[in-house]
């Protein structure tokens, strides 16, 4: 499953917009977990519903191998993506990287006013840009990913997640790296591997800038992905059409 979801980071991730997370096992969990709390609005509880199906071995085999070669070679995310835009120039609006000034972090106790019925103002004009609102992250090295891929849980919920308190607290007890809406209402019945591409960080400061590039991201993760699986190996797996006739 590819697409966009929103980031959980933290001191031990520097996730960033743009980053892609993939779904692995940690601990007792298969690589995605299932919550839901109802309403996503500030300061509501949560209730954890149990651990999804486990990722099928040929795909978490190809993740640790993909990730080794990265370790060495580096991902090459950016520059895939970019060869795309170059053939397709009418996509870079759409798609390509935003400014980086944009990939705002505040502090979770900071949140986005919203007002019903009222058009969505950005977070800087609203929230403002003071640094004692904004989590202090260095520039990222010449040498490193950018973006960066990240392997942990995801966590699923038929709910978006913006509520930075509770996006820390699932963080730090269950290790998440992740939000997304999908996962959960597929991984039951048909096992996969989940990749996201970051749009957002799972708070109130929500905003549409980084969603196509997030997803090109994931993508170019994706294509590498399977480029390392034996086409054999792919034949042998359960098709979704066959799973759902099943279940």
């Amino acid at each position: 499953m590819v697409g966009i979801g929103g980031g959980a980071p933290s001191t031990a991730h520097d996730i960033r917009l743009g980053d892609v997370i993939v779904s692995t096992p940690a601990g007792s969990s298969g690589g995605v977990f299932q919550y839901d709390f109802g309403k996503t609005i500030q300061e509501k509880k949560f209730q954890h519903t149990g651990h999804l199906n486990h990722t099928p071995t040929v795909l978490l085999a190809a993740v640790q191998g993909l990730g080794s070669k990265f370790e060495s070679d580096g991902n090459g995310i950016a520059e895939h993506v970019e060869a795309v835009l170059a053939k397709k120039e009418r996509l870079r609006k759409k798609y390509g990287q935003p400014d980086p000034k944009s990939d705002i972090l505040y502090e979770s106790n900071v949140v986005h006013p919203h007002n019903e019925g009222q058009p969505r103002q950005s977070c800087i004009d609203v929230c403002g840009c003071d640094p004692e609102k904004l989590v202090g992250r260095l520039d990222r090295s010449e040498r490193d990913d950018n973006p960066m891929v990240f392997q942990g849980i995801i966590a699923s919920a038929n709910s978006l997640m913006k509520d930075a308190l509770i996006r820390d607290q699932l963080a730090r007890e269950n290790g998440v790296l992740c939000f997304e809406m999908e996962a959960a209402g597929l991984m039951n019945n048909f096992p996969c591997l989940v990749i996201r591409g970051i749009c957002d960080y799972s708070d109130s400061h929500k905003n549409d800038a980084w969603h196509g590039y997030a997803a090109m991201s994931a993508a170019a993760y994706a294509k590498e992905l399977l480029l390392e699986i034996a086409p054999t190996k792919l034949e042998a797996q359960q098709k979704l059409v066959d799973s759902i006739k099943n279940s």
